[in-house]
């Protein structure tokens, strides 16, 4: 309710005051000259800055070259700065980083230290806009080690603050919470404090909070938001302190404290309808009704979501509206009624389509699939899926897309600057030079001589004027050109990263074949074995001359029983073990997917006395999958299982016996494999990670972290489900679950 209050007071305030001064500056520059002139210009352009920015930048353009003019270098620089942030609130990013450098420049060849500080807190900002948070931090770092030098504590106050929330946004936690706590510190004790120090610690300690609870530290994000409560009672300061209720709310409820949480929800939400304050009314009602999901109070939830909805409604917060019916549609979906929480879904979906909200919109489509896959409608659940999937893409291509063509603008311009800056303090000085001369020639040239310098200043400003629309042509090909070189730039590291996925999948097949390599040899040693004994007999057969044509025909025939299981093996080796296409979907048995995968591992298993236990389901129906992919999932699962049980033989007693159990079975929806093992088991802190890329337990030399990230990547392209149970130090189990075709 306060930054309403503040933003109704500063509305009326310039509507109502601001506006006279304006008036009355405007007036008064037809009157002025020199230093006063430029002044009244750089007031009235830093009450346009907000407002109306291009007539800011205007006022800073004049400003700029009056006190060039009469060598006035810190109104010389701080129309440089008016003209940084004129155009930064004008989005004209490039030219907000072309002015503030400018700026800095100025500052620095005259040793203005306050000013070269502004500067570079200028440039941090353009900079953070642009999402470039790297850039942005080093920027502040060394605003911050001038206001050092200057031992101005406000300032380093101000700049470690803005330097957190660079961090914050960037998700460097760690880092954030080092400047909120540096801000803290500055600070100091919180029993004398001053009214406007009271409030930078109450804000410190609320980014603090902000920082452990990203964290995952709940607890003391809890400690931190009490804290800002605490101290927003000493200043009075409501409406801040509501808000850290509602964080106290939401850290409780992180904590799995619902009823608790729900205390302060309600503190909240009694103050804002007190002040008839919609706005913050309708997010408290929606984060009440995540409380009571939660809970499973499903009646409760729903009629908070409801009122929360209508509220938004009221007010045309269309994002809450949309969050709203789909919370709403999630607890019918939790009840049961599917077609309910569908038609929830399509009214929220109805919106988003509407209003261009990609990224809700994304939401629903995901939401929808979920529902339409509870009510076994797999059909219309991949339907939904795979809008979603298009949705999310396009979103993030035109996001990155974007992005890059900024940070490539923004990379060039700050290399070039500086260079451009000598070439650009020449020109105006060659401009000045050039009109100075021309003023003198025009109050000492003759009557006569009055219509050929009129003619002389025509055809110059003509030649300039075409000067500079070439340049403006030449400029605008260069960026056709330099879009056209990002767009193929794009689309090679697209291709790049489609290549590398597909490598690091046949790197890890491979890697499993390189495992299974003496299990491979010793399945193709036996039938090797048969066909030498059945040549050595034949052999002594025809030296006894004993050799018989049904004894002959026998010994052949065995033979090529073994030729024929050696190119088995071989076969299904070279085909598993080639790289094939991202999609090529088949109707298959996962029973011919497990005892293709034991083929060529049993031989080594039973070598290294692990106890295989095989149960196939004789009724498994088929299901649409990858065949070779589906191989290698169940291959790296086995594999996995193998490591475990030695592992665990290494420090077990003699009486411990590797086991592995593969089976096969299926309920009305899915087909499943499930494989255990009785080896070291997987600890609690590594079960939330074990499909995480590169994550693994094992060490160098033994895993890459890949096996487990490719198999849960090939079970969810196929809607299927992988899942691990385990007890550190008795067993794992792996369910691999696919729905049926």
């Amino acid at each position: 309710m306060r930054y309403i209050v503040l933003y109704a007071f500063v509305f009326i305030s310039f509507s109502l005051g601001a506006q006279e001064p304006i008036a009355v500056l405007e007036q008064q520059m037809s009157e002025l000259q020199g230093v006063e002139l430029v002044e009244s210009k750089l007031e009235l352009g830093n009450l346009y800055v907000a407002s109306n920015p291009e007539r800011a930048l205007e006022l800073g353009l004049e400003a700029a070259f009056l006190s060039k003019r009469i060598g006035n270098h810190l109104y010389e620089g701080q129309a440089l700065l008016l003209m940084g942030l004129s155009s930064f609130n004008a989005n004209h990013t490039e030219n907000a980083l072309r002015y503030y450098n400018r700026a800095l420049s100025h500052f620095e060849n005259h040793n203005l230290v306050r000013e070269q500080i502004i500067a570079l807190k200028g440039i941090s900002e353009v900079y953070h806009g642009a999402r470039n948070f790297d850039m942005a931090a080093s920027f502040i770092t060394r605003a911050i080690r001038l206001a050092q030098q200057i031992n101005d504590r406000d300032l380093q106050v101000s700049l470690h603050k803005h330097l957190g929330e660079i961090y914050l946004n960037q998700n460097s936690y760690a880092r954030a919470y080092q400047e909120f706590i540096r801000v803290s510190e500055l600070i100091g004790d919180d029993t004398i404090l001053s009214a406007d120090d009271l409030m930078v610690k109450v804000d410190a300690y609320r980014k603090i909070g902000s920082v452990y609870r990203n964290l995952g530290q709940f607890e003391q994000s809890l400690l931190s938001f009490r804290r800002a409560a605490s101290l927003g009672e000493r200043s009075n300061a409501t409406a801040e302190v509501m808000s850290d209720y509602k964080q106290i709310a939401f850290s409780l409820f992180l904590m799995q404290e619902p009823d608790s949480a729900l205390v302060y929800y309600n503190r909240a939400l009694a103050y804002y309808q007190l002040q008839n304050d919609t706005i913050p009314m309708v997010d408290v009602l929606l984060e009440i009704g995540d409380v009571f999901f939660e809970k499973e109070q499903y009646r409760q939830a729903v009629a908070s979501f409801n009122r929360g909805f209508q509220l938004a409604q009221a007010v045309g917060m269309l994002q809450e509206q949309v969050t709203a019916l789909v919370n709403i549609s999630r607890c019918y979906s939790a009840f049961g009624d599917y077609p309910s929480s569908t038609d929830y879904l399509n009214q929220a979906l109805a919106i988003a389509t509407r209003e261009n909200l990609t990224t809700s919109a994304a939401d629903v489509y995901r939401y929808l699939s979920q529902v339409y896959e509870k009510e076994g409608r797999f059909l219309q659940a991949l339907d939904y899926y795979k809008l979603w999937a298009e949705l999310r893409d396009s979103t993030y291509s035109e996001e990155s897309g974007q992005k890059l063509a900024t940070m490539q603008i923004l990379y060039e311009i700050t290399q070039k600057e500086r260079e451009n800056e000598i070439l650009r303090q020449n020109n105006e000085i060659q401009d000045l030079q050039l009109t100075k001369a021309q003023y003198q020639r025009m109050v000492f040239i003759a009557l006569a001589l009055f219509l050929f310098a009129l003619l002389v200043l025509f055809i110059f400003f003509y030649n300039a004027k075409q000067k500079e629309f070439a340049k403006q042509k030449e400029t605008e090909l260069k960026i056709m050109e330099m879009n056209k070189s990002l767009e193929k730039r794009m689309i090679l590291e697209i291709k790049k990263q489609e290549k590398q996925q597909l490598l690091l999948a046949q790197k890890s097949k491979l890697e499993s074949l390189g495992t299974l390599a003496a299990g491979i040899a010793h399945e193709i040693n036996q039938p090797l074995g048969g066909l030498s004994m059945g040549l050595d007999n034949i052999l002594i057969r025809l030296a006894d001359n004993n050799l018989s044509n049904e004894y002959l025909k026998d010994k052949v025939n065995l033979m090529f029983e073994n030729v024929e299981r050696i190119k088995r093996i071989i076969e299904h080796t070279r085909t598993f073990s080639r790289s094939h296409k991202p999609a090529s979907f088949e109707r298959i048995c996962l029973n011919e997917v497990v005892n293709n995968t034991l083929l060529m591992v049993a031989a080594q298993f039973a070598n290294h006395n692990v106890d295989l236990e095989v149960r196939l389901a004789p009724d498994m129906e088929k299901v649409i999958a990858d065949k070779f992919k589906m191989e290698q999932v169940v291959l790296n699962l086995i594999s996995n299982a193998k490591f475990a049980v030695d592992e665990k033989e290494i420090v077990a007693d003699k009486s411990y016996v590797k086991r592995i159990e593969v089976s096969t079975w299926h309920d009305s929806t899915f087909a499943c494999i499930s494989i255990r093992d009785n080896g070291v088991g997987i600890k609690p802190k590594d079960l939330e990670k074990i499909f995480d890329p590169f994550y693994t337990t094992k060490k160098v030399d033994k895993g890459t972290g890949l096996g487990l990230s490719i198999a849960y990547g090939f079970v969810k392209d196929i809607l299927g489900e992988i899942t691990v149970d385990s007890k550190e130090g008795e067993y794992t189990q792996f369910d691999v679950k696919v729905p049926k075709s």
